[in-house]
This record gives structure tokens, C-alpha cells and sequence, in this order.
């Protein structure tokens, strides 16, 4: 049950966090991940990791992990989802 409450509570700051999903809020999700770099548009700042297991490692090492099930639901979050255990 915490585990859940938990989920829904990440969930929700990340949302508000994240907001509309404007160019903005994706320069500022790269910095806050400690992504260098001028990003002008959505797609650039997508694509930062060189393949998925890049991707994995970065998430293991800094425990930044998002629940699957909320990410499915949430727009701009969705585009971030990748499978990667």
C-alpha cells in the first residue's frame, strides 16, 4: 500500500513539475538531469541517451525511476517511457 500511495505521490510532482510539456519544460527537464547542451526543440531534447542500455544505466545509478502504469497515462511523460528492465 505505501508503495502505491508512494507511486502516486512521484506521479504528481512529476506532473506538476513537468507542466504542459512545452520546449521549456523539456530544456529544463535536460538540465535538471545534467544534460549540457542548447536544445531548441522537443525532438533534441529526447534524444540524449545513445540507446537504451545508456538509458538503463543512467536510471539504475541515479534511482530516477517513474511508475510505468502513471507515465501511460500522462502525455508528456508517455513520450519518456522506454522499457528498460
Amino acid at each position: 500500500m505505501a508503495r502505491k500511495k508512494r507511486s502516486r505521490n512521484i506521479a504528481a510532482e512529476f506532473n506538476t513539475y513537468f507542466g504542459a510539456g512545452t520546449v521549456q519544460d523539456w530544456q529544463r527537464l535536460c538540465r535538471d538531469v545534467g544534460l549540457t547542451g542548447n536544445y531548441t526543440s522537443i525532438t533534441q531534447c529526447r534524444k540524449r541517451f545513445g540507446n537504451a542500455r545508456q538509458l538503463a544505466e543512467y536510471t539504475m545509478r541515479t534511482r530516477k525511476i517513474f511508475p510505468k502504469k502513471r507515465a501511460k497515462e500522462m502525455g508528456p511523460v508517455r513520450a519518456l517511457l522506454r522499457i528498460l528492465f
